[in-house]
């Protein structure tokens, strides 16, 4: 651990550019120099301080720059869950440069093609990424690589000792509107969409989070998300705002639910912030009833539906805790909030809450063609929520088109139409009701079916079938939903499981089909193409009588 940003000497904290805080830039810096000594990251059996990790970040930072890296330039950071990539996502805003985290669950392929789309030539790693980089390499050229040692046709490598040998230098001077990360996500068309956060943006939400929580420098953050799962920007950017302690929650850890919560239990976390799906597997196989979790006092939870019992069942092991239901796309951050303080009601569906004290929400008529910003539903009904916020995305990379179509300007404030679809009642309390759209969330992960149809056509098409289509199937009993396939037509000795070893060279980890299905009738829309829709509720018709 740690075996690129091992930082042993102390923290130069010195020649600080004029406007860094109100940026990204320097917050490890800004709180090694009033309190050095005080834990910033605990990952494993190792404690970095604030002043031997604002020494790290400075490191890399030079690293960066001696590299050519300039403002605005996009660095990919590609790491497993850990110390490293929080010190490489803060070493890549501090060169002035956008952060781009890399999913480790995603085929070189996908990464490659976000490379491309980005311009991405320098990418921040560690050795346990050395195959993926290498596969990356070979599809789109690397110029150089920071943090491992690799032999690479035409690529620099800068290993961990060439990193600690650059002396550090203090963040590069940015604007607060300049990009400070890109956080992607699926698309309809099968194409990765960049989510373009700015300084600005990501200091909003820090600061709000503050506010909300009252952070402080006491707290210990369970960081649990990876990089380029917008939750993570709670333990990136709101912990070291507040000078408090990330304790990092590895993979290893999130796959033993038991040895998770004894993990909490040791270190004595204080704020909790995950996808329900974690919550659920610690209810289950956690052995709650022999950890001691009184440190806990907030476990938020977002990204997807939450049954109410699952609230009910943590709070029974976390007799200190608030629990907040926290509602927004990567887009935005966060702009709703839910908190209870005692186990939910279990027959009507769990509350979002109400706006934050910097957001405004408007539900708008989802029947208009032409929706505008007047046409708000009458309470309880149901409406698509639209979004302004200081914490708003700058846009899309380099999707215009959809940006005009998302991004509405109406007197002085940019709203956001999230597609998702909301009702608030008298007191403006909201509930979900689902999407506009064909996204659905696994594990928290947004998953656009049809982008993943497009991934797998070739794939389909190669093994003898004709079409494809892709659905989301909650199961109870798991808690979650999967992802299902519905294959149509084409040879009998269709192999399933080849087909699902396959899909996983092309679409990330969390999208791979689970199963498949074979669809045997078709239908067409009046134009006389093929009507997807109606292959999709086949498909959930015959998932359902499998289970």
């Amino acid at each position: 651990m740690f075996n690129l940003y091992d930082a042993r000497h102390s923290c130069r904290c010195s020649g600080f550019e004029e406007g860094i805080g109100v940026t990204l830039s320097g917050l490890i810096s800004d709180k090694a120099m009033v309190a050095p000594e005080q834990g910033c990251l605990i990952d494993g059996d190792r404690t970095l301080t604030y002043a031997e990790a604002a020494r790290a970040v400075e490191q890399t930072t030079a690293a960066l720059v001696s590299l050519g890296i300039s403002a605005g330039d996009r660095v990919g950071v590609h790491f497993n869950k850990s110390a490293d990539g929080f010190i490489a996502m803060h070493a890549a805003v501090s060169a002035g440069a956008v952060a781009v985290p890399l999913d480790p669950g995603s085929p070189a392929s996908r990464l490659a093609r976000i490379c491309d789309q980005m311009q991405i030539s320098v990418v921040l790693s560690h050795a346990p990424r050395r195959k993926s980089l290498e596969a990356i390499h070979g599809i789109h050229r690397l110029r150089a690589v920071i943090g491992l040692d690799l032999d690479l046709d035409g690529c620099v490598a800068l290993g961990p000792e060439d990193v600690r040998s650059h002396d550090g230098r203090p963040p590069v001077k940015v604007e607060s509107t300049d990009l400070a990360y890109i956080v992607t996500t699926s698309g309809s068309t099968g194409e990765p969409k960049g989510i373009s956060h700015t300084h600005e943006s990501g200091r909003a939400y820090g600061e709000m989070t503050l506010r909300t929580y009252d952070l402080g420098s006491s707290d210990r953050v369970a960081d649990i998300s990876p990089h380029h799962f917008d939750i993570s920007t709670f333990s990136l950017w709101s912990t070291p705002l507040a000078g408090a302690t990330n304790v990092v929650v590895n993979e290893a850890y999130q796959r033993l639910p038991a040895s998770h919560s004894q993990l909490l239990a040791d270190r004595a976390v204080t704020i909790w912030y995950s996808v329900p799906f974690l919550i659920q597997q610690l209810v289950l196989r956690g052995d709650l009833d022999n950890r001691d979790l009184s440190a806990l006092r907030w476990v938020h939870f977002g990204g997807e539906v939450i049954p109410s019992e699952t609230i009910g069942a943590m709070m029974r092991h976390c007799p200190n805790a608030r629990f907040a239901n926290i509602f927004g796309p990567a887009e935005v951050n966060q702009v709703t909030l839910a908190i209870f303080d005692s186990p939910p009601p279990t027959d009507v569906p769990l509350s979002i809450g109400r706006p934050l004290d910097n957001s405004t929400i408007r539900l708008i008529d989802p029947g208009e063609s032409k929706p505008l910003l007047k046409n708000v539903v009458a309470a309880g009904e149901v409406g698509e929520m639209w979004a302004a916020t200081p914490q708003l995305m700058k846009g899309y990379w380099h999707r215009d088109e959809l940006n005009r179509e998302v991004l509405k300007s109406v007197d002085g404030q940019t709203f956001y139409r999230t597609g998702d679809l909301v009702s608030a009642n008298e007191s403006g309390e909201m509930s979900f009701h689902g999407r506009v759209d064909h996204q659905v969330k696994v594990r928290g992960f947004r998953i656009e079916l049809e982008g993943i149809e497009v991934d797998l056509e070739t794939l389909v098409q190669r093994m003898g079938t004709a079409e494809n289509v892709v659905v989301a199937v909650h199961r109870r009993e798991s808690g979650e939903d999967e992802i299902i396939a519905g294959v149509l037509g084409g040879s009998s000795s269709f192999d399933e499981a080849e087909f699902l070893r396959a899909a996983a060279s092309v679409v990330p980890t969390y999208a791979v089909p689970t199963t498949t299905v074979r669809l045997s009738s078709t239908a067409f829309t009046g134009s006389g193409k093929l009507d997807r829709r109606v292959l999709r509720e086949q498909a959930v018709e015959l998932v359902e009588e499998m289970y």
